[in-house]
């Protein structure tokens, strides 16, 4: 028992009482590494980073059961990691502020020129009330598993009674002027010149082959036009796919991203978008409401039918369809 401390010791060392250590062990937070023949209590070294956390958060006033609760969430949680993740929310909460302050404005400038009735809109305030009508053109792009995603949007917004025909991108091709529409658009044909003109309501990027400056621009050229109406789906565990985000072209509309990472449940609450766990999905901000729409599979699929489906339900949050309609997929029940 050389390098066992008792509880006076241990105690001593972060600088609680013994009571509360017995406290930590009936809440089951800290147990006692062994108990000796005589009935006390030991503890070993290695249990004092543990003892110095649940201080440091009794100090910052959390009671034992939020302490729990805290722990069970992250169990290598402390107040300097608990710091960073705060920090990571008030960036993103401070992301959507200056989106919605961006939208107030658009919407408060439309609104000026629909009660003046003397100005034509222009063509941004257009889009952005075709969107709110689910008039929208959806780019799905990336470099894989595209086809399988606009079968899904086809069939989200089949069950709402619209045929929207599905187009597969080649250059010098004449875009629809009506909408809704599917394009796909292979990440191999980013760099053609024409590409510049898609200008699509949202932009659907499921995977990318390589995480690189280069590639980056590459996908930016489609944010040339891009405004407080579009929406960027973004595949949230690929790291590549993720750090468009942070772009200020692609900052300048609404953000969705899906993600089959539950960990990632409070972000993706606080920003919208989809999470998949292979038996639930649970959608946040569908049709820009707070509450949440809660479904489960039938069957398991693939992995990448799974993404598949995922991806479609963020391509869809804002294009006016109904959540009935999401259930088009014979793959899910509400």
């Amino acid at each position: 028992m050389k390098n066992w401390l008792t509880i006076g010791q241990f105690a001593n060392s972060i600088g609680v009482s013994a009571k509360a250590l017995r406290l930590y062990e009936d809440m089951g937070l800290l147990k006692s590494h062994v108990r000796g023949e005589n009935g006390y209590r030991y503890y070993d070294e290695t249990q004092l980073d543990l003892a110095r956390r649940l201080k440091e958060f009794k100090d910052l006033g959390f009671t034992l059961a939020e302490i729990k609760a805290l722990l069970e969430a992250d169990e290598s949680l402390d107040s300097d990691k608990l710091a960073t993740s705060m920090h990571v929310r008030l960036k993103d909460i401070s992301q959507q502020a200056e989106l919605l302050k961006s939208q107030k404005e658009q919407i408060e400038c439309i609104l000026s020129s629909l009660q003046k009735k003397q100005e034509p809109l222009e063509a941004e305030q257009r889009r952005a009330i075709m969107s709110y009508y689910g008039k929208v053109s959806i780019l799905i792009t990336g470099c894989d598993g595209l086809e399988k995603t606009a079968h899904f949007v086809h069939e989200h917004f089949k069950s709402a009674g619209q045929d929207v025909p599905i187009l597969m991108w080649s250059a010098g091709m004449e875009l629809p002027e009506a909408k809704p529409y599917i394009l796909i658009l292979p990440e191999k044909y980013l760099e053609q010149e024409d590409v510049l003109r898609i200008n699509a309501d949202v932009i659907v990027i499921k995977s990318v082959s390589i995480h690189s400056e280069e590639m980056e621009k590459t996908y930016l050229r489609l944010f040339a036009e891009a405004g407080p109406h579009v929406t960027t789906v973004i595949n949230a565990d690929d790291r590549a796919s993720v750090s468009f985000a942070g772009q200020e072209n692609v900052r300048k509309g609404r953000i969705f991203y899906f993600t089959k990472n539950r960990a990632l449940e409070p972000q993706i609450q606080n920003i919208g978008g989809v999470i998949s766990s292979g038996e639930d999905l649970e959608i946040y901000g569908f049709n820009l409401k707070n509450s949440k729409v809660e479904m489960k599979y039938k069957k398991i699929l693939a992995f990448e039918d799974e993404i598949a489906l995922v991806s479609s339900f963020a391509a869809v949050m804002s294009a006016g369809l109904e959540k009935e309609n999401l259930v088009g997929t014979l793959a899910l029940i509400k």
